[in-house]
C-alpha cells in the first residue's frame, strides 16, 4: 500500500482582501484565492484520511465505500443508474461492481420485468461492512466539524447548498 506525503496545515488567518476591498474569494489573484481551490484542498485532504482508515480497517477503498452506501439507499440499482447517482463511470463502476460482488459484497440478480437488466444489492457481508464504514464515516465527519461551532456548522452547510445550486446553474449555463 502506497503511503500518503505528510499533510501541511495552512494557519489560521482572516479572510484576505483584494486589492479593490473585494474578499480574494470575490477576485482571486493567486491559485489559493480561487474558492474551488480551497473546496479541492479541503476534500483532497479530508479523503486522504478516510480512504487510509476504509482501507485499514474494513479492506475497502473510498470508492467501494460510496457503492456500498448507494446500494444500501438504493437496493436492486441498475448498474446505469448506480454510476450515475455515485458521480462513477460506468466503466469504473462496472468492474468496481464486479470486484466487489467477486468478493461478496454485491449480489447480481436479473430484474424479474427485464430479463436483460442487472439489479444489484448489497449481499449480507456487504451490509455488514457498509453499517462499519458509515459508522466510521460519521465520527470522522463529526471530528472534522469539532473545530466549527454549531451556528458555524449550520451556515456552512447553507453556503455549501448555495454553491452547490449556483454550481449546477453554470454548469447547465454552459
Amino acid at each position: 500500500m502506497r503511503e500518503n506525503p505528510p499533510v501541511s496545515i495552512p494557519p489560521s488567518r482572516p479572510a484576505p482582501v483584494g486589492a479593490q476591498g473585494k474578499p480574494t474569494l470575490k477576485d482571486p489573484q493567486e491559485i489559493e484565492d480561487f474558492l474551488l481551490y480551497r473546496l479541492f484542498r479541503i476534500t483532497h485532504v479530508g479523503l486522504r484520511g478516510t480512504d487510509d482508515m476504509y482501507k485499514r480497517e474494513l479492506g475497502i477503498s473510498r470508492r467501494e465505500w460510496r457503492i456500498l452506501a448507494y446500494l444500501a439507499r438504493t437496493p436492486d440499482a441498475s448498474l446505469k443508474a448506480l454510476a450515475a447517482d455515485a458521480g462513477i463511470d460506468v466503466v469504473v463502476a462496472s468492474r468496481t461492481v464486479a470486484d466487489m460482488h467477486s468478493r461478496g459484497l454485491v449480489d447480481k440478480r436479473r430484474s424479474p420485468g427485464n430479463k436483460r437488466l442487472v439489479c444489484l444489492r448489497l449481499s449480507d457481508d456487504g451490509v455488514q461492512i457498509h453499517g462499519k464504514a458509515k459508522l466510521m464515516a460519521a465520527a470522522y465527519n463529526r471530528e472534522l466539524a469539532e473545530c466549527l461551532t454549531h451556528d458555524e456548522a449550520s451556515f456552512l452547510f447553507e453556503l455549501l447548498t448555495k454553491l452547490e445550486r449556483q454550481a449546477a446553474l453554470l454548469t447547465r449555463d454552459r
